[in-house]
């Protein structure tokens, strides 16, 4: 989802945590969920991003759309109508994982931008 600012507009992605079994074959040492959370959220707050409450395994992270080409190398497009969806350029809507430190990226499974629902769709079914 995006803000109006249109040079520079602020964007937010979703980060998942990965679960036990990714963990494990990563060769990662045991830990609980809120530490692998709280890691993950130190890590990306040291890197300017807003990072939002998490959800279960999820949460959020916000940022000006330049921040976000910035750390993960990646030019985003912003839909400019009212959903503002953003997607890399290219159409994915997964960020690469490979800018996210080694240390705390065993801790990802995933981070990516989520498309506004569409009522359009629930509406026509």
């Amino acid at each position: 989802m995006a803000t109006l600012d249109q040079a520079d507009p602020t964007v937010s992605a979703v980060v998942e945590v990965a679960n036990d079994e990714e963990r494990d074959a990563a060769g990662v040492p045991g830990l609980h969920e809120n530490q692998a959370t709280s890691q993950l959220k130190a890590n990306l707050t040291k890197a300017g991003f807003e990072v939002h409450a998490p959800f279960q395994t999820r949460f959020s992270i916000g940022a000006k759309k330049s921040l976000f080409e910035e750390y993960f190398g990646q030019k985003l497009v912003v839909d400019e109508d009212l959903l503002g969806i953003v997607t890399i350029d290219g159409g994915s809507q997964e960020l690469p994982l490979d800018a996210v430190p080694d240390d705390v990226r065993v801790y990802v499974h995933s981070i990516a931008f989520v498309s506004p629902p569409s009522f359009h769709e629930l509406t026509n079914t």
